[in-house]
């Protein structure tokens, strides 16, 4: 039983009836299965940062020795030979990082991709496409960029810049402090920058999101925009999109540009000050000539760690940012699977109704009620006609028979069990969908044809399928037949996208068969063939076909009118052996569907067409067939 439920502000299952994933993207969680080549990485970093604190003691043996009128090739080899570890080292631990990083991010990427095909219809929608790629893409990026700088790139620079400033106390405190105090000194309007950081990465990311989703929207659009010449405006607001970005990046960008030049500033008058005071103790002999020149390089050396801190600390920032953003996308509720087991099994073979709605109520996020009070049964077999005008919450039918949204209230049973017992991967199992928009996935023809299926269908069969639908012709006559790549400038004319999703529709094993608009953009004679094929195959299936066209309709075993809350109306579920009269009849009373005289011209036309055709005891005869000859359909079998 579906009970009400608050709304939660988006479309989709409750909370009460979904779970969510309490994601922290800790770093032990990012780094799990790449801590071996994160902690190389780290070795030959340290090694690199050893080998070059070792130079100043060389540097300042060489310089006695040249004081001394000493031989120095001993000492340069040294110098020559740690230069070379130090670059060596650098480079590995540069590319074994690169390569951890890779594998952080792929890993978060297929887990962020795989809970997003989890999620509800609603909820992805909300997000926006755009959003989520720019997430998936950028986002990814910047929490790798923040792993690297947390578990390597810091501690690295931390313990160079400590062992560094160690060094250099060591040869002469005084020397020492006036670096200190110039780096400091540089360092007060650089923490005012790092501050900003995350602020500006954020409105960054959010303003990229802003514009993919916008993009996104104005592509899928694209047909019409042109139809209509609406190409300048178009550009122009997602012109206005972009300069946001720009205003954004700029602004992350002039942040980002202060750190580097800071730290040289703060360096500059260190070497300043220190050449001023260590000319001064060398003139008087206090600091000698190698001590002085071990301590420049480490003053030379020391800007590298303190610029790779301070820009891995802006790296901190920004990923934080950034995996805040997914943290929020990973924390979003997912279908609920169900029961683990179901305490009943529904008894396909002998159920007698494949859908039952008993008081059922919808209604959208921030909208009027969509369903009120809805009661219909849906044979076990037979072929029912959806039918009532445009908003009335036909295609919302089918999303709670498939369970892309819940209820708020009443009760709804698929095949005699309770909804809500199902699991959710048995209950889609049970249950083939063909959209309003025939939706058809970039892929070949084969790959859309097998959508669902867990193992290969012989290419017979699918050849079969397709010459059911009126669809062997045009795709023998495709280049690569089957095997023909959709998408990217090669696609389906409407009608063809229509018969492929129906023909995807009759090669799996559902026992319910939920068509939104089936042959909406099929032309008399390709309707007929598909009727004619549906007919044959709700002698054994349940099929629930939603419609405007009396064509259709005519050929429905059931129906069930669908009306509007606001007209107040109540439901009709009632045989409808309808013949060709009654298309003649009624073709001109239907015509208006979304009024509510146009819905009681609906029902009144359904009830006399029946009456009528129940009065003279006829039996239904499609057009074009002969009594007891079926079309020619190869559906599955019906499942056990």
């Amino acid at each position: 039983m579906v009970r009400s439920a608050s709304k939660t502000g988006v479309l989709g299952p409750r909370p009460v009836a979904a779970f969510g994933v309490r994601a922290h993207l800790s770093l032990a969680e990012l780094s799990r299965g790449s801590r071996a080549l994160l902690f190389l990485a780290t070795a030959l970093a340290w090694c690199s940062t050893g080998a070059g604190l070792i130079l100043p003691w060389v540097i300042m043996g060489t310089t006695a020795a040249l004081t001394r009128r000493e031989a120095v090739g001993g000492p340069v080899l040294w110098l020559s030979a740690l230069a070379l570890a130090a670059a060596g080292c650098q480079a590995g631990s540069g590319w074994l990082l690169a390569r951890a990083g890779e594998e952080v991010v792929l890993r978060l990427r297929r887990r962020i991709i795989d809970h997003v095909m989890r999620l509800p219809l609603a909820s992805l929608q909300a997000q926006g496409a755009g959003d989520i790629t720019a997430r998936i893409t950028s986002d990814c990026s910047l929490v790798r960029a923040w792993a690297e700088a947390a578990l390597v790139h810091l501690p690295v620079a931390a313990l160079g810049t400590a062992a560094t400033l160690t060094t250099m106390a060591w040869l002469d405190p005084t020397l020492t402090l006036l670096t200190l105090g110039a780096f400091a000194a540089a360092g007060v309007p650089l923490v005012g920058v790092i501050v900003r950081t995350r602020r500006a990465a954020t409105a960054q990311q959010a303003a990229l999101a802003d514009l993919g989703q916008r993009l996104f929207a104005t592509l899928a659009a694209f047909t019409p925009i042109k139809a209509y010449r609406h190409e300048a405006m178009a550009a122009e607001r997602l012109g206005h999109t972009a300069a946001r970005v720009s205003t954004t990046s700029t602004t992350a960008a002039r942040l980002q540009s202060l750190m580097g030049p800071l730290v040289a500033l703060g360096q500059q008058v260190a070497v300043v000050a220190v050449t001023v005071v260590a000319s001064q103790q060398i003139t008087a002999g206090e600091l000698p000539s190698a001590t002085f020149s071990a301590f420049f390089f480490l003053l030379l050396y020391l800007t590298s760690p303190i610029t790779v801190a301070v820009l891995g600390i802006g790296q901190l920032r920004a990923g934080r940012a950034a995996r805040a953003r997914l943290t929020f996308l990973l924390g979003l509720m997912t279908e609920p699977a169900g029961p683990p087991q179901s305490s009943v099994r529904p008894a396909i073979a002998t159920c007698q109704e494949a859908v039952s709605f008993q008081r059922v109520s919808f209604t959208y996020a921030g909208a009027t009620p969509t369903l009120l009070n809805q009661s219909f049964i849906v044979p076990r077999t037979g072929l029912t006609a959806l039918i009532g005008p445009s908003g009335a919450g036909k295609s919302t039918v089918f999303a709670l028979i498939s369970r892309f949204i819940e209820a708020d209230e009443g009760c709804i049973r698929i095949l005699g069990q309770d909804i809500s017992a199902w699991r959710l991967p048995d209950l889609r199992r049970h249950i083939a969908y063909v959209d309003q928009n025939a939706s058809v996935l970039e892929g070949t023809i084969r790959e859309n044809l097998q959508m669902g299926r867990d193992r290969p269908i012989r290419e017979q069969d699918l050849w079969e399928t397709l010459e059911t639908v009126g669809l062997r012709e045009a795709v023998r006559q495709l280049p690569q037949t089957l095997d023909t790549h959709l998408g990217r400038g090669r696609d389906l004319s409407g009608g063809q996208r229509q018969r492929l999703v129906l023909a995807r529709a009759l090669l799996s094993d559902a026992v319910v068969f939920l068509l939104d608009e089936p042959t909406s953009q099929l032309d008399d004679a390709g309707e007929q063939r598909v009727m004619g094929a549906l007919n044959h195959l709700a002698k054994t299936r349940a099929v629930v076909m939603a419609t405007h066209r009396l064509s259709s309709v005519r050929h429905a075993h059931h129906t069930v009118v669908i009306t509007p809350p606001a007209l107040d109306g109540r439901n009709l579920s009632a045989p409808l052996p309808v013949g060709m009269e009654c298309a003649e009849a009624g073709e001109e009373r239907l015509q208006d569907r979304t009024s509510p005289a146009g819905v009681t011209a609906m029902r009144q036309t359904i009830l006399e067409a029946g009456g009528a055709v129940r009065r003279r005891g006829r039996a239904l005869c499609r057009p074009g067939q002969e009594a007891g000859s079926p079309p020619h359909v190869r559906p599955p079998p019906p499942p056990t």
